[in-house]
């Protein structure tokens, strides 16, 4: 799924009743497990530390560790972070193809190659596509009617615009075969 996608639902399952400290960390953890990704991008230029540390933001042990902690320290905060995560790793596990990440890591190496894609046309990546934002839009409906004050629909607004635009991009990629993004 596309990181906006993570966000909206993470916030949607576990954040309609949050604080605000909360909140931030289910963000953070919804973030997390692609944070790597975009920072190997620029990491790749000044030599690729930072890509070695990719997979331990998406390993299902480390974040279930931390989950486990979070709720053995009765820091809601912290189990937050992790199930967060979790969820997010949840759903990319069945929605990456080519692109698989090492979930199982420092345990294994070993890697789902799914038979679907969130986007790779050649992995049945339209109709896995439209139903991520299908079940965005769900959930910004979800939590739009469970939100108060203008700054949280502010905030939703912006959500649904991010994720507008990477819907555009996939959408030029899946039907168009073009890249249509600003970046």
């Amino acid at each position: 799924m596309n990181t906006p996608a993570h966000i909206a639902l993470s916030l949607a399952v576990l954040g309609r009743r949050a604080g605000a400290g909360e909140t931030a960390a289910i963000l953070v953890g919804a973030l997390a497990p692609d944070a790597m990704l975009y920072a190997a991008h620029f990491d790749m230029q000044a030599g690729g530390a930072v890509t070695a540390l990719t997979p331990v933001f998406n390993a299902l042990p480390v974040w279930s560790g931390v989950l486990v902690l979070g709720l053995a320290l009765r820091r809601p905060w912290l189990w937050l972070l992790a199930a967060s995560a979790l969820l997010h790793i949840g759903f990319d596990l069945p929605l990456h193809a080519e692109d698989a990440r090492a979930h199982l890591w420092p345990l294994a190496d070993w890697r789902f190659y799914s038979p679907v894609s969130f986007w790779d046309v050649d992995h049945h990546g339209r109709i896995a596509g439209i139903t991520e934002g299908v079940l965005v839009a769900v959930c910004l409906i979800v939590l739009w009617r469970g939100s108060r004050g203008a700054l949280s629909h502010g905030l939703l607004a912006a959500l649904a615009a991010v994720y507008a635009v990477t819907f555009l991009h996939f959408w030029g990629h899946a039907f168009h075969d073009a890249h249509w993004a600003v970046w």
